[in-house]
């Protein structure tokens, strides 16, 4: 006699069923057993492979995967949507830089790092420290501290356009910056390339 076998519910996802679908056309599960990998979980739920096969050369099934199928590519549409306009206003955003003299704005700078960060992992920071360092420190004061933006239409970004809304938020910051001292250009393509790699 061959033995009974069966699938679980990951295994039903891979051939198309849908949680409404399990429950709608296969009721009950046939068999229960305990997670073997995580011994808190929820009981596995197991099916019949043959009910399974069953169900699926039934017109009930190819009509609920269908109307499933139709409904994920209705979310995935609206979803682009979503993420299209978020981008749109992403762009629209009006982010500005003050601009300064260059003496001023490297005393901004070092005030600011020493504020929170001076003293705990390097010496105070001043005009006379290494130029590499406060060329970081004075675009890493201007993106945080002086650029500004819509804030509102900036937290959208979280629920609606994710991390490449957030990244170019970040990128058109240091555009800005670019454009409004020159002379921190490398650095912020620096930065902005850091950012890159470190999210690829």
């Amino acid at each position: 006699m061959t033995a009974t076998r069966y699938v679980t519910t990951p295994e039903l996802a891979a051939r198309g069923w849908t949680p409404a679908m399990i429950r709608n056309l296969l009721g009950t599960a046939d068999r229960r057993q305990p997670n073997p990998r995580y011994r808190r979980a929820s009981p596995m739920q197991l099916y019949d492979i043959r009910r399974v096969e069953q169900a699926e050369a039934g017109p009930e099934f190819t009509a609920a995967r269908t109307k499933a199928a139709r409904r994920s590519e209705t979310a995935r549409q609206a979803a682009h949507r979503r993420r299209t306009k978020t981008m749109t206003a992403v762009e629209q955003l009006a982010i500005t830089v003050p601009v300064m003299g260059r003496k001023e704005l490297i005393e901004r700078a070092c005030d600011a790092y020493n504020r929170w960060e001076g003293g705990l992992f390097d010496e105070p920071a001043g005009p006379d420290s290494d130029p590499a360092f406060i060329e970081r420190i004075t675009v890493n004061h201007i993106r945080h501290d002086l650029a500004e933006y819509d804030q509102t239409l900036a937290d959208q970004y979280r629920l609606l356009g994710g991390d490449t809304a957030k990244a170019r938020i970040r990128e058109r910051v240091y555009e800005a910056t670019a454009h409004a001292y020159p002379y921190l250009a490398e650095e912020c393509r620096r930065q902005q390339h850091r950012h890159v790699d470190n999210h690829t």
